[in-house]
């Protein structure tokens, strides 16, 4: 694996190593929901939701568009596959 796809794989598993951060990805699994939504699930100031949005970002596993005035955030499915795809091989070599 080249260090390139090893970094990134490192910032993904980065960011499902937080429990708000696995939370955010379950809300976004059900729909795409703005911050000021995201946030209304969770007892911490919107700077920090906007912290852990800002580090699932950066790794890859969510996705951000713009709609009006309101930034939309959506899970990337690719990227979570590349998870599923790295824990399933792991697994099979141990078969």
């Amino acid at each position: 694996m080249s260090n390139e796809r090893e970094n990134a794989l490192d910032k993904k598993f980065h960011a499902l190593s937080n429990q708000t951060r696995r939370e955010i990805l379950m809300r976004l699994n059900q729909k795409p929901h703005s911050a000021g939504e995201i946030a209304g699930y969770f007892q911490i100031t919107p700077a920090s939701i906007s912290y852990h949005l800002s580090l699932l970002l950066k790794s890859g596993l969510i996705c951000c568009r713009q709609v009006e005035k309101r930034r939309i955030y959506s899970i990337n499915r690719g990227s979570l596959d590349e998870v599923y795809l790295w824990l399933t091989g792991l697994y099979q070599s141990q078969i």
